[in-house]
């Protein structure tokens, strides 16, 4: 599959997706390293608990909405490319200018401080009318871009699994638009005096449950498509393979239906609704997985410690699939439900999507700059920025959880005093961070550099020769 030709047209959309996407990693980079070191002991980065909030939405709106979305469009371009999925093109880069128009527009108060700051979950924001201009704009674009991906897998009568998944991601993807639509229906626009923090809660409940159907999708193609490089067309029952992507795409569906069961403020305490979507979310996975390494296991020669010793550990995408595996699966057994508004809630989040969904990106990105006609820079610090981004998240996420288990509430400015029970464990959060943060930049730069630099084929080819000619 890795050997097939992107148009010029493909490449292009492609790298510009894949451009939007590393800017937004880059500042949602930043921002996050000025939300940790401010929750350090000793640090404290911000000087208030206003510019503590408003960067932690900064943070959040860019990693988990801009960056992660942006990412999956520019799946969508790749493996279209791959596949030989039509994106109609006109569509295509309608579905692109209006996410750029989007986030121009979300940024302007977040960047100049403007509305009241309301952390909830799913969608943290700015109470202000422009911030949901540039939201709504922002996510219309990617229902463009998913939209127009999801008519051309349609019209290709066979789609690889990678295509598939990816159809599944995008079908979830205009779920997720819808449930918003449906509870700004039934809830009304404005809170109109509700509680601001319920009224929102309530508004993207439905939304959010069904995107992070469309990160975890994207996540395992990411995986099959990293491993597929190595081990070739994946040696499994791939009819079964489709049916479990296909229970992403169906899972969502239920995510609009309690707007209209109940008082829609109320939805987010319907516990059996949200109980409900986190076992679908989990299930494909749990079985996936395992195809994975069945596929693995058939695919080897010889024994199995051999094979594992044949294995590139070296590679920057091997490690990338292999520590976001083990962080996704540590994320989910360390669920939050027995302590809610502590910081074991973040830990569990940023094992999950910073740690599983983000690490299988990077490896993701690191095989997507080869066909956009770049060569990657920066090649020995590639393979030891999985490492350093690993081992900081997991410092990180330890930090969070031992915390979180004595109690140390989340979205909080001055919680952390000395002498408190969970200073050390803020510290390890703090080191972790700081460690992470340098392998977050790493990767920003590696792959920013690598698309920026226009004679990057050239130069190598010139050196490549030069170094041939001089061992002649």
């Amino acid at each position: 599959m890795d050997t097939i030709q992107f148009s010029s047209q493909q490449r292009k959309l492609l790298y510009s997706w894949l451009l939007f996407a590393i800017t937004a990693a880059g500042i949602a980079g930043t921002l996050a390293f000025l939300v940790a070191m401010t929750r350090t002991p000793g640090v404290r980065l911000l000087p208030s608990a206003r510019s503590f909030q408003v960067m932690l939405i900064a943070h959040v709106t860019f990693a988990l909405t801009i960056w992660l979305l942006t990412f999956i469009s520019s799946v969508w371009a790749y493996v279209a490319g791959q596949s030989g999925v039509m994106m109609n093109r006109v569509a295509s880069w309608i579905g692109f200018a209006v996410s750029i128009l989007g986030t121009i527009i979300i940024s302007i108060p977040l960047f100049t401080f403007q509305g009241d700051a309301v952390t909830t979950d799913y969608v943290p924001l700015l109470d202000t009318p422009l911030f949901f201009v540039g939201f709504v704009t922002f996510l219309l674009g990617i229902g463009i871009t998913a939209a127009t991906y999801l008519v051309g897998a349609i019209q290709k009568r066979s789609l690889t699994l990678a295509a598939y998944g990816m159809a599944c991601a995008a079908f979830a993807t205009l779920v997720a638009i819808v449930a918003l639509g449906v509870a700004a229906l039934r809830l009304g626009i404005g809170a109109d005096g509700r509680v601001p923090a319920e009224y929102y809660q309530a508004l993207f409940w439905g939304m959010g449950h069904s995107l992070q159907y469309v990160s975890v999708a994207t996540m395992v193609v990411a995986w099959y498509a990293v491993i597929e490089v190595f081990l070739g067309v994946p040696r499994i029952n791939q009819t079964f393979a489709k049916f479990l992507f296909t229970l992403f795409a169906v899972f969502p569906l239920v995510s609009p239906l309690p707007y209209f069961l109940y008082d829609p403020i109320l939805v987010p305490t319907q516990k059996m609704w949200g109980i409900a979507l986190d076992t679908g979310l989990s299930l494909p996975v749990i079985l996936l997985g395992p195809l994975l390494l069945l596929w693995v296991w058939r695919t080897r020669d010889g024994a199995l410690g051999a094979w594992l010793k044949r294995m590139p550990w070296n590679e920057p995408r091997v490690i990338s699939f292999a520590f976001s595996a083990a962080l996704f699966a540590f994320g989910l057994s360390i669920h939050p439900a027995t302590r809610q508004g502590t910081l074991r809630t973040p830990a569990h989040y940023h094992s999950v999507v910073v740690g599983g969904v983000t690490l299988a990106f990077m490896g993701l990105a690191y095989q997507m700059i080869s066909k956009v006609n770049r060569k990657t820079a920066w090649q020995k610090a590639m393979k030891v920025q999985p490492y350093l981004f690993a081992f900081g998240l997991m410092g990180l996420v330890f930090g969070l959880l031992g915390a979180g288990d004595l109690g140390a509430p989340r979205k909080t400015y001055d919680a952390f005093v000395t002498g408190v029970a969970w200073l050390a464990p803020m510290v390890l959060m703090g080191a972790g961070a700081f460690i992470a943060a340098i392998g977050g930049a790493l990767f920003v730069g590696i792959v920013a550099w690598s698309l920026l630099r226009k004679d990057a084929s050239r130069v190598v080819e010139v050196q490549t020769a030069l170094v041939g000619s001089t061992g002649d």
